[in-house]
């Protein structure tokens, strides 16, 4: 260990004379060089000492930064073949920086970060440039392997911003200013309204969460459970950014990145913006606020932020994700500073009644606000809500030379940096409890919903409606089934959206309020889809049952992640970063695509909007429960037969007919007007049923339009329904 700095000031220098002077080195020594910078590699990811002597070296970092510097002048020139030099020394810098703030303070001062970014932009460029048509098969097999040689050193670039702002105010703050801002963002004569508003916040909100103790981790002192006086953060603010590096300042320089990669390649950028606004044990909760309000107040954190939603969107990503949860976080920290209504317009366009952003934000705070306990899909403690989730492992290196060799002690990593920043005592399960519903959140979709949505979909409604009874020509409707798609989606989560809100009885209030208007907007739209929309029933036969056979042996699973055990920031972890899965074959899961006996739409006309019918009528039963003003609202709209309509089996509808029921029960509980309404409807027909069919009874409408059992085979009324 005592030779390991010099050996490695050795390599560097021999790895810069490759970039400045091709050629100077002999190929047997130049092979040598490398060969041995990929075991001083794999030895930082092994060795905790070797981390910190290499780390902490002021010499190390300086060779560091002009070699990388020699090497990104050569990638700008296309000297392509130099990528994995230049890669082992982005692997080597993130190893580093697990030493911590030591470490990352100097990687900052000598520069080393500021080409990181260059670096970073550079492989934007080159992994987005498209591939030229009509080449052959080698060179075009040759521009893939360059284009995602490109994107894995792209993604370890991100790990290493995401290592260097771990556990570090400072780093943080630089780093944001470079992402979303300029120096003089934060710099103000006295407590700025950005700062003023974060910290007053931190004091007004409702939330269950256990407040750091004074002194505990890093970053501004507590007191009383309450932030400093604004004074304080402002001057620590201004501290933070007097260094500010503007070498290669390009703000918006991440903005790009998630167009390039899949959901396993972009865990790195959505745990850099975790680290920066999530408050967690051990963070500046002031800080992590003001930046949250610095990302959005800036057109590049915008544009960055939407490009993450409509990614987790576009990929269809499961809420059982790595991606989504530390995506929900991230939405739950703006909700908790009270910009998600600005974020909801700041995605707004007027060529989509709902953008693809705006859906997945939606769905994102559903899960936000969805309770915890009793869903199967989240694990109860699994991840605490609020706690950065343990790092996963990227993908692998695609042709890269690979570090087969195992790292002893990667979880060590991880559990120093978690004992240095766990408050004491810290009650787990308190952050498990999703943040309260403020009145403000529902009013505003309401609103919303009432404004921007619900007009424009009943258009398009009766629209189809029209083109189905032949009053309107199928060229008047101009959607694609891809608009219609996007629109769906929207309504759909808006309407996921008030049902959640409609279980919390605060929310439930603003919800039924008479003056909203959203009762009579249900009404209204369940009624347009119930002319205009066809109920669906499955005709196609059930599949044949695959013939029996020896049980087929159980595919084994993969072993469950370690669980994250407190609310503590977390470097990503250098021990699975993938680069020992190289060789490993991509998994498939063998199955086909589903097939749900769905039948398949051609015309966008006869799009059905499946399950909208569903949740208005789950939503009309909510907010009439034990709630006058509801019940006559409904009636005085003439909702009553409209509900009563839904007592049929629509399959793109599931279980309605049992909503339906619970839904009547709901509206004429108490209500002798609504009740009176509904007895004097006369049945029109009768359904068969397979049920009573079986047991000889068949059922008719008598002269007074009651409905009545009778035997087949006598024709003699037995009952009465």
């Amino acid at each position: 260990m005592a030779l390991l700095e010099d050996l490695l000031l050795t390599l560097l220098f021999g790895v810069e004379a490759s970039f400045t002077h091709p050629g100077i080195l002999i190929p047997t020594v130049e092979s040598t060089g490398d060969a041995e910078l990929k075991n001083v590699v794999k030895q930082t990811q092994r060795s905790r000492e070797a981390r910190e002597i290499l780390g902490f070296s002021e010499r190390v970092w300086k060779a560091m930064t002009e070699t990388l510097l020699a090497g990104n002048d050569q990638l700008t020139l296309n000297k392509h073949h130099l990528l994995p030099k230049v890669w082992d020394l982005v692997l080597l810098a993130r190893n580093l920086l697990a030493a911590k703030e030591r470490a990352q303070n100097l990687a900052a001062e000598q520069g080393f970060d500021a080409e990181i970014r260059r670096l970073l932009s550079i492989c934007v460029e080159k992994a987005s440039k498209p591939i030229l048509p009509n080449l052959d098969k080698p060179t075009h097999d040759k521009e893939l392997q360059m284009k995602g040689g490109y994107k894995k050193v792209m993604i370890t670039a991100l790990q290493f911003f995401n290592n260097l702002m771990t556990c570090n105010e400072t780093r943080k703050l630089h780093i944001w200013l470079h992402l979303f801002g300029t120096p003089s963002s934060i710099h103000t004569t006295g407590p700025s309204p950005l700062i003023a508003k974060a910290t007053s916040k931190s004091k007004a909100r409702k939330s269950t969460k256990p407040q750091p103790s004074p002194g505990s981790g890093v970053g501004v002192g507590f007191v009383g459970g309450t932030v400093a006086h604004h004074n304080e953060t402002a001057a620590k603010c201004n501290s933070l950014s007097a260094g500010f590096n503007a070498k290669y300042y390009k703000p918006g320089f991440l903005t790009d990145v998630p167009r390039l990669l899949q959901p396993d390649e972009i865990e790195p950028l959505l745990m850099i913006l975790q680290s920066g606004i999530v408050a967690f044990d051990g963070s500046d909760e002031a800080m992590q606020s003001v930046r949250c309000k610095l990302m959005l107040a800036q057109g590049y954190g915008r544009s960055l932020l939407r490009e993450v939603l409509v990614f987790l969107g576009a990929w269809e990503v499961d809420e059982e994700d790595f991606c989504f949860r530390v995506l929900g976080q991230i939405v739950e920290a703006i909700l908790l500073n009270g910009l998600i209504p600005y974020a909801y317009e700041c995605f707004r366009d007027d060529k989509d009644i709902v953008t693809p952003a705006q859906s997945v934000l939606l769905k994102l705070l559903v899960s936000v606000y969805r309770p915890q306990n009793g869903l199967p899909q989240h694990n109860q403690g699994e991840w605490p809500r609020g706690s950065p989730i343990p790092a996963m492992q990227s993908p692998s290196t695609m042709g890269f030379p690979v570090h087969t060799e195992p790292p002893k002690d990667a979880a060590t990593i991880a559990i120093e940096v978690a004992a240095t920043n766990v408050r004491p005592g810290s009650d787990e399960e308190a952050a498990d409890i999703p943040p309260v519903i403020e009145s403000a959140i529902p009013t505003f979709f309401v609103n919303t919903f009432r404004k921007q949505v619900v007009n424009p979909v009943i258009k398009i409604i009766q629209l189809q409606g029209a083109i189905r009874t032949g009053k309107e020509s199928k060229e008047s409707f101009e959607l694609s089934l891809w608009d219609l798609d996007r629109i769906y989606e929207g309504l759909y989560q808006f309407l996921e959206l008030f049902v959640l809100f409609s279980e919390d009885e605060e929310a439930k209030k603003t919800l039924s309020t008479h003056e909203k208007g959203l009762v009579a907007d249900l009404v209204r739209l369940l009624g347009e889809l119930d002319q205009a929309i066809p109920r669906y029933l499955a005709t196609k036969p059930n599949k044949p049952s695959p013939p029996a056979t020896a049980e087929a042996p159980k595919k084994e699973e993969p072993p469950k992640k370690q669980e994250a055990k407190h609310l503590v920031e977390r470097p990503f972890d250098i021990g699975g970063s993938g680069e020992d899965d190289a060789e490993g074959e991509e998994e498939s899961d063998g199955e086909a695509d589903d097939d749900d006996n769905d039948r398949e739409l051609v015309e966008p006309d006869e799009f059905t909007w499946p399950n909208i019918k569903r949740f208005i009528v789950i939503l009309i039963s909510t907010l009439a429960w034990q709630n006058r003003e509801v019940q006559d609202l409904v009636r005085e709209k003439a909702g009553l037969p409209v509900v009563l309509n839904q007592c049929k089996i629509d399959d793109d509808n599931p279980y309605i007919r049992e909503h339906a029921i619970l839904c009547l029960r709901a509206l004429l509980q108490g209500n002798k007007e609504n009740q009176a309404i509904v007895e004097e409807l006369n049945a029109r027909e009768v359904v068969p049923s397979e049920v009573l069919d079986k047991h000889g009874y068949e059922p008719f409408i008598d002269d007074k339009g009651r409905v009545k059992l009778k035997r087949a085979d006598e024709g003699k009324a037995s009952e009465e329904i």
